[in-house]
């Protein structure tokens, strides 16, 4: 673990030097910012409207994540693999799967930052108003397990090329792939089972209930499946190079 947290804090302190990192975050914060204030004042001015919620906020934060986890995962191993310094990692006492872990909870502890910087809103309606408290920490604890899910995704492109737009692209391409599974699911004809195994493979589809102020075991699985497989494929990734 103490190299796990070593490889961690060399990373944090890239990250937060990183100009790319305070864009992404002040611009999507911003974003939801602007939509929460927005639905605040229509709600205020239709007194017969639906009181306001969080999760719709959410929704649109963790789309936004869609485009920017890949952004700044692109260059967690491939720009180690780039310069030649991941050939001097492989060289100290580190095993692979503690640099891969590092990384994920760099990128991880940065996105917690970011979603707590969403908690002024919940803060607003309960000082403003009387929400129901379950479907926003629902909300919170979805939007969580789908940033580290994203993140995996992000790190195994990452390790897949030394390239950083290529790491972009296909991590961009994986998340698309599954956020979008549902639109063949519910468009073409097909079977049941094809149906199914669709939408249980679907990043949207598994979200969904978490807004709704549902946790079903499923779905905390599925989230936490995709991030361990992602981080193990990583891994065995940065063990292929490592025999090259």
């Amino acid at each position: 673990m103490h190299n796990v947290w070593q490889v961690a804090r060399r990373e944090l302190g890239a990250i937060f030097v990183q100009p790319i990192a305070y864009i992404f975050g002040v611009v999507i914060v911003a974003l939801t910012g602007y939509i929460f204030a927005s639905e605040l004042f229509f709600q205020a001015s239709q007194p017969g409207a639906l009181p306001l919620d969080v999760q719709s906020v959410m929704g649109l934060y963790t789309f936004l994540y869609l485009f920017a986890m890949p952004a700044l995962t692109m260059r967690l191993l491939s720009e180690e693999q780039r310069s030649g310094t991941m050939e001097l990692l492989m060289t100290l006492p580190i095993r692979d799967g503690e640099v891969v872990l590092g990384k994920f909870l760099a990128g991880f502890i940065f996105y917690l930052v970011t979603t707590a910087l969403t908690l002024v809103f919940p803060v607003i309606l309960f000082v403003f108003g009387n929400p129901d408290p379950g479907p926003i920490w629902t909300a919170y604890l979805g939007a969580i397990l789908y940033g580290a899910a994203l993140l995996g995704i992000g790190i195994l492109a990452s390790a897949l090329s030394e390239n950083q737009m290529v790491a972009f692209i296909l991590a961009l391409g994986m998340t698309l792939v599954l956020y979008l599974l549902t639109i063949p699911a519910q468009s073409f004809a097909l079977g049941d089972t094809a149906v199914t195994i669709l939408n249980e493979l679907s990043l949207a589809n598994h979200q969904d209930n978490f807004f709704r102020g549902l946790i079903v075991a499923k779905d905390v699985v599925y989230f936490v499946a995709v991030t361990a497989v992602s981080l193990f494929a990583a891994t065995r990734v940065l063990e292929s190079r490592r025999w090259r």
